[in-house]
C-alpha cells in the first residue's frame, strides 16, 4: 500500500498566490525573448531559481511531459507576438523604471 503524501498547508500570506491575485491561472508562461532580453546578472538569478524549483519537485517537472500554449484575448485565439524567439537573436528593450 503507498503511502499518501500531504504537502504542508499553504500560509494565509504566500507572495506567489498574492502574485497571480484572484486570477484562476494554474501556470506562469513566460515568453522566451523577454526572458532572454533581461540582463545578464537577472537571467542568472532566474536559472538559480529554477534549478532549484526542479530539484525540489523532479518527479513532477519532468522533461518528457509537453505543454500547448495559445495566445487568446477576450476569449479567442489570437497571433502570438513573440512566438518566433528567432533563436535568441530577438532582443526587446525592457521598460526603465523612473525611480
Amino acid at each position: 500500500m503507498s503511502e499518501n503524501k500531504q504537502a504542508a498547508p499553504i500560509p494565509s500570506f504566500s507572495p506567489i498566490h498574492e502574485w497571480f491575485e484572484l486570477s484562476y491561472a494554474s501556470y506562469l508562461v513566460l515568453p522566451r525573448t523577454l526572458l532572454q532580453s533581461m540582463p545578464q546578472e537577472w537571467q542568472e538569478r532566474l536559472i538559480v531559481l529554477l534549478g532549484e524549483l526542479g530539484a525540489a519537485f523532479p518527479e513532477l517537472l519532468c522533461s518528457d511531459v509537453t505543454y500547448d500554449v495559445r495566445t487568446k484575448r477576450d476569449g479567442k485565439v489570437v497571433p502570438d507576438p513573440l512566438g518566433d524567439y528567432e533563436r535568441g537573436r530577438r532582443r526587446i528593450e525592457p521598460a526603465r523604471r523612473e525611480g
